[in-house]
């Protein structure tokens, strides 16, 4: 299916501006940044059933989402396991290059990319 020329960055920030919109328990969205032309997302959201797994959940491409998408939702305490290693990540997922989203005043901030350290030498 044709991506619709919508950058993969576009349809991620709209996606994240209309979960929060709707989700008012959502805490944070993190983007786990893909090789591939997927979007792979990880909700955090208080209210969701603690599992300590991050099982991810496949959607196709479609006419409002042009590409195929990951979606997963974790605990707040879950995140944190994820962060300290003791939770792992979906088979190929990486905390590298990942951009997080959270709530501030009611708008949307986009937190901060992070970027490994060993990008800065290559």
């Amino acid at each position: 299916m044709s991506q619709n020329h919508q950058s993969i960055e576009a349809v991620v920030e709209k996606l994240v501006h209309e979960y929060f919109a709707v989700e008012d328990s959502l805490e944070r969205i993190i983007w786990i940044k893909s090789p591939k032309p997927e979007i792979r997302l990880i909700e955090i959201n208080a209210q969701t059933i603690t599992t300590n797994d991050v099982q991810s959940f496949y959607f196709p491409p479609s006419d409002e989402i042009p590409y195929s998408m990951k979606l997963a939702e974790v605990t707040p305490d879950e995140w944190q396991k994820v962060l300290r290693n003791e939770i792992p990540l979906p088979v190929g997922w990486r905390l590298e290059n990942r951009r997080e989203f959270s709530r501030e005043l009611g708008q949307l901030k986009a937190e901060k990319d992070v970027i490994p350290k060993e990008s800065f030498f290559h």
